[in-house]
């Protein structure tokens, strides 16, 4: 049942990890900036920020990671 696909180690990122981070983090931040231009909650707004965080975050732990490797 190989399928093509690479074996990654346990803990180990893959490139789409790096994908979904950039994605979110661009999303976050773009839906922030369009939730305090429209005059949203402060909840909503800091919710987009958080998914923003989030996706950096994720985008900065694939590039450790590559670099470890």
């Amino acid at each position: 049942m190989s399928g093509g696909r690479r074996k990654t180690g346990a803990g180990r990122l893959t490139g789409h990890t790096l994908v979904l981070g950039v994605f979110a983090a661009v999303g976050g931040l773009a839906g922030a900036i369009r939730a305090v231009g429209s005059g949203a909650g402060v909840l909503d707004v800091l919710v987009a920020l958080g998914i923003g965080v989030a996706g950096l975050a994720l985008a900065i732990a694939y590039i450790v990671d590559f670099g470890r490797r």
